[in-house]
């Protein structure tokens, strides 16, 4: 297992942040998964995670239920989002979400486009609610089974879903995978976009990537509002996760403050447990 880098906080950062959120994991089966997961936070600085399973606890994943009943037992730890399934449940599920106590919505493997107009009662939902939209994006990994179609999660889909809801902060995760300037390019250009770098660091697409090639992506100023931090792996491989993520940002200029908006305001901002203005590219309006 590669160490990982500890910073004045004697955690895995380089940088002394209180209050480290991760913006993008999972609770897979297994008995005292959650306890280990937590655990293992605990020792890599890490303060909250935001969890999400899938409805046929596809990838060995809990469903929504066993999600919801985790972030009960820890809710000053856990934030729990519910996966909706695109393509088959409608509004409701949403309504439904909401009213058991879930903080946002998880959407992966849609049955249809994520632009594809039958998706979008699913989206008024989750914008009146006031949720936040967290979408898998590019290509999505292998389960035996599982009615998957990549096409569906191309990130440029997303473009008119924010533009026709404004207010529904939406995180693209994985950078779209393998369209990466793509998803940066939205969330450069579109205020209610986040992305997030996650990816294996066993093989995953962020191996073979340089920070020269991450620092090329993020380069307009103000880009490190627009990047949450996430892991979206088991536990056993948290460290090495936050490692990669390290090395993925090294050839950027990042200061504390950065740091601080990716690996915290920025998630607090997307559940909207504050409150500031959008973030809009200047350089991109006319004139």
């Amino acid at each position: 297992m590669v160490k990982a880098r500890c910073g004045q906080s004697g955690g895995p950062f380089p940088w002394a942040i209180p209050g480290v959120v991760d913006g993008h994991s999972h609770i897979f089966c297994g008995d005292g998964y959650v306890e280990r997961l937590l655990e293992t936070a605990d020792s890599l600085g890490i303060s909250r995670i935001c969890v999400s399973g899938h409805r046929q606890g596809a990838w060995n994943l809990l469903t929504n239920e066993g999600i919801l009943a985790a972030a009960e037992k820890y809710p000053e730890r856990l934030i729990p989002f519910a996966f909706v399934q695109l393509g088959d449940e409608g509004p409701e599920a949403v309504r439904q979400a909401v009213r058991r106590g879930f903080r946002g919505v998880k959407f992966i493997a849609p049955l249809v486009g994520y632009d594809d107009e039958r998706a979008y009662s699913v989206y008024e939902a989750v914008a009146d609610a006031g949720l936040p939209a967290h979408f898998h994006c590019g290509v999505v990994a292998y389960e035996r089974g599982l009615a998957a179609n990549s096409e569906f999660m191309r990130p440029m889909r997303l473009d008119p879903v924010a533009r026709r809801f404004p207010d529904m902060p939406m995180l693209l995760s994985h950078l779209g995978v393998p369209e990466y300037e793509v998803a940066t390019t939205l969330a450069r250009i579109i205020p209610n976009i986040f992305v997030d770098i996650t990816g294996n660091p066993r093989g995953g697409w962020c191996c073979s990537k340089t920070p020269e090639f991450i620092k090329s992506l993020f380069y307009w100023p103000g880009w490190h509002r627009k990047l949450i931090f996430g892991t979206d792996v088991r536990w056993e491989l948290m460290g090495e996760a936050i490692e990669m993520h390290t090395r993925m940002l090294s050839a950027l200029d990042v200061s504390k403050d950065m740091a601080c908006a990716i690996y915290r305001d920025n998630f607090r901002r997307f559940v909207g447990e504050t409150v500031e203005p959008p973030v809009e590219n200047s350089e991109m309006r006319p004139g």
